[in-house]
């Protein structure tokens, strides 16, 4: 299985100069447990958010912000404010459970403050979609079992039967399939509103064909 082995932060909220936190890998003996500690306000709950972002997080309200710039470092009094946030989430795949040719796999994410994004995989540029696939078939989502941030656990057993069934489909790796389907459902909805302006476009044109064809 994918284990996280190293998390980049710049810019990203509260973290205004770049950080990197390396994580010990699973060992035969024990897996292993990171623990990050620290005060009330330290930045603790920054990190789960950033990692929760990178990977393809949309929701504003589960980042606590109301629009996209507010992850970018916003400024003190004797820092200016920042104009890009960047985060890079590496994760160990030796044992070839991502479906890419590489052992390791960096899976970043930037937003500039005029509101375009990149997504980039080993320092490439692709689309989000390509990321949540290939997350999708590790088994690894950014709003399903992955994370447990606070309060989740109460969501799961509050959650009614439909909302579950995400936690579900993660669980047993039939997320690819439900993001194909789903863009190829957007690809068919977008291929029908294009043949309907097509025929009012025909409708229009028509008459004024036959107008033409008799002059």
């Amino acid at each position: 299985m994918l284990w996280l082995q190293k998390l980049e932060i710049n810019g990203f909220k509260s973290f205004a100069n770049k950080m990197t936190l390396e994580f010990l890998p699973p060992t035969a003996e024990s897996r292993g447990i990171t623990a990050i500690v620290g005060p009330n306000g330290s930045g603790k709950s920054c990190v789960v958010d950033s990692i929760r972002w990178v990977l393809g997080e949309q929701s504003m309200k589960l980042l606590r912000g109301k629009k996209s710039e507010d992850v970018i470092f916003a400024g003190t009094p004797k820092r200016p404010r920042l104009g890009v946030a960047e985060v890079t989430l590496t994760l160990n795949n030796e044992d070839g459970s991502a479906a890419v040719d590489f052992t390791e796999v960096a899976i970043g994410r930037r937003v500039y403050r005029n509101g375009d994004s990149e997504y980039l995989l080993n320092g490439q540029k692709v689309r989000r979609e390509d990321i949540m696939l290939l997350l999708a078939g590790a088994r690894v989502g950014q709003r399903t079992y992955s994370i447990i941030g606070q309060g989740m656990i109460d969501e799961f057993l509050l959650a009614s039967p439909t909302e579950r069934k995400s936690f579900f489909d993660e669980a047993a790796g039939i997320r690819p399939a439900e993001i194909k389907r789903d863009h190829a459902i957007a690809k068919l909805r977008a291929a029908t509103e294009n043949l309907e302006q097509g025929e009012v476009l025909l409708q229009e044109i028509t008459p004024r064909l036959r107008s033409l064809t008799r002059q």
